[in-house]
């Protein structure tokens, strides 16, 4: 398996850029995938950052097991929309930039079917979000605990942290939000459904920030007609409770059983030392 930090200048953002990527390993002790390599590009939450998600999460242990390339860029809190104005278009950078830039540096597939985009809460809702936006170029969507609607999250006084200010600076006034494509219930229930990629939703039985978020999501999914795995797991809005959603999820992207993987058989001859 090998991991590689990288640093670039990029087009849409003008600054520059980090993303950590693993790789899968061939070999006797690897994985059987031959390259171009199917995908999962994985967003990280609010506050958080692809370090984060190195530490915290076993995203090295998917990558093994499912024999898949997984791209970790950082959000800095931009909840993955675009500012063109503030020189901040994170939509264009990850559904357009990350994917040309990925591709020119490592061996991945450029098939719809093998390219996939997955979140954590803030992460979750990018992850829906341009996955509908950029349904050309992701076939499956992994949400955890996504914030499917911003405005409860950024302006319930109950959720702690955050304000109507720092909704208005993200998304502008409510109007405007519920009209625009940032707003995912009504992107998704207005899309036609040949457009909308694989949906899968996890989310803790005791999530205080986002389960009645995903509730009225999956509510008006269901409504739609649209399909979509659900996984629930016990936990709250954490490290723990995501973790649970690891294998599910990455099985669920790759079309790989969960707790299998995708591996060579090891030679005899190297089990026997010889």
């Amino acid at each position: 398996m090998s991991f590689s930090e990288v640093h670039f200048l990029s087009e849409s953002l003008k600054q520059g850029v980090s993303m950590a990527v693993f790789m899968p390993e061939r070999g006797p002790f690897g994985s059987d995938a031959k390259p171009p390599y199917k995908t999962v590009y994985f967003l990280p939450g609010y506050s958080g950052d692809y370090s984060s998600i190195i530490t915290m999460l076993g995203v090295r242990k998917q990558a093994e097991l499912k024999g898949i390339a997984i791209v970790m860029p950082n959000g800095q809190n931009s909840f993955y929309v675009d500012h063109p104005e503030r020189n901040a278009s994170y939509s264009t950078f990850i559904g357009k930039e990350l994917i040309e830039r990925t591709r020119d540096m490592f061996n991945l597939s450029h098939k719809r079917e093998d390219t996939y985009i997955a979140g954590i809460s803030m992460g979750g809702y990018g992850a829906l979000l341009n996955g509908l936006l950029y349904s050309d170029v992701f076939s499956k969507v992994a949400a955890f605990s996504p914030a499917t609607d911003p405005y409860m999250l950024l302006c319930d006084p109950a959720k702690g942290g955050f304000g109507d200010a720092e909704f208005a600076n993200m998304f502008g006034n409510f109007e405007e939000y519920e009209k625009s494509k940032w707003n995912i219930t009504r992107t998704y229930t207005e899309a036609d459904k040949k457009d909308i990629p694989e949906l899968f939703i996890g989310c803790g039985d005791r999530d205080i920030a986002v389960d009645s978020q995903v509730k009225c999501f999956r509510k008006a999914l269901d409504g739609a007609g649209i399909p979509y795995r659900f996984w629930e797991t016990t936990g709250n809005h954490d490290f723990e409770a995501w973790e649970k959603m690891m294998d599910p999820a990455f099985s669920f992207l790759t079309g790989i059983p969960e707790g299998s993987r995708n591996s060579l058989a090891i030679p005899d001859s190297i089990m026997e030392g010889k």
